[in-house]
């Protein structure tokens, strides 16, 4: 099995320069069928059906993206990292009309293997500043007089 280091590195340089049928390859390759992916807010990706749905709508909200992996930390069958990416807003995402718009956005994740396969990622990012990017307000509550 190749270091989970190289993994990371792999899959973020596949999913710059590939379509999702690309992706797909690389998650039946190394995505355990029973997977979970946490995002912030509680939300979950199961399996690698699920994975694969949530990458033909990524995708198609967000074109031209890029990854740069600023630090990896290996230790035994996890990975963690920390990284950047930017992309342009090109389709509908959680509602939110596509504008053109460019961010960037920094994140950290963390894989679990087992088996030669990704069976856990735990994936943070700056989802408030992202929104912003993407033209989201950010406004405060009216207070009860």
């Amino acid at each position: 099995m190749k270091r989970l280091k190289d993994l990371v590195n792999q899959y973020y340089a596949d999913l710059d320069k590939t379509s999702v049928d690309g992706l797909n390859k690389f998650v039946s390759k190394y995505v355990s069928s029973d997977f979970v992916l946490h995002l912030p807010g509680g939300m979950e990706i199961k399996g690698t059906s699920g994975l694969q749905e949530y990458y033909t709508n990524s995708m198609s909200a967000f074109k031209e993206g890029s990854h740069t992996i600023d630090e990896t930390i290996e230790e035994e069958n996890k990975v963690a990292f920390r990284a950047t990416a930017s992309a342009i807003h090109k389709g509908v995402f959680m509602g939110i009309p596509p504008a053109g718009q460019k961010f960037t956005t920094s994140f950290a994740g963390f894989w679990k293997v087992k088996d030669q396969k990704i069976v856990e990622w735990w994936s943070e990012y700056d989802a408030l500043g992202m929104m912003q990017q993407l033209g989201m307000e950010l406004k405060m509550k009216a207070q009860n007089e």
